[in-house]
């Protein structure tokens, strides 16, 4: 049980490793990647679906217990940051997750795909991140 635990701290990290490196690659080839709408769009929601994938067999498989972030980075190593994973916030990233691949699916489908398109699904992916972490940091 205490492996998979340690599975769940890419739960936030996923969604903010496809926006930080889309970012990279939009500052590095700006013209290029403004092009490229479609495979952003798709690597933003599948890391959002791969977070939720998580998230949802850890809720229907009941898996719960507390992570403790100091373990996984230095950084945090003298705090008690702690990801509390139970029901209610791995049925809430689920459902974050989800309704995060609907707006990113209609924004896809509605926006014209000028300059700032890809800048906006780098931004939906950063805020979803933070948003799964924030929900993991809260003890319900």
């Amino acid at each position: 049980m205490e492996n998979s635990l340690n599975i769940s701290i890419l739960i936030p990290v996923l969604p903010m490793l496809a926006a930080l490196s889309i970012f990279v690659l939009l500052a590095s080839f700006n013209r290029t990647i403004n092009r490229l709408t479609k495979p952003v769009s798709a690597i933003i929601a599948l890391s959002l679906f791969s977070s939720g994938l998580i998230s949802s067999f850890y809720y229907f498989k009941k898996i719960e217990g507390e992570l403790f972030l100091s373990n996984f980075l230095k950084l945090f190593e003298g705090t008690n940051l702690v990801m509390h994973l139970n029901l209610v916030s791995e049925k809430l990233i689920s459902f974050y997750a989800l309704i995060m691949i609907i707006i990113i699916g209609v924004l896809f489908y509605k926006l014209p795909r000028k300059k700032g398109y890809v800048l906006l699904m780098v931004g939906l992916g950063l805020i979803s991140s933070s948003v799964m972490l924030s929900i993991l940091l809260m003890d319900f």
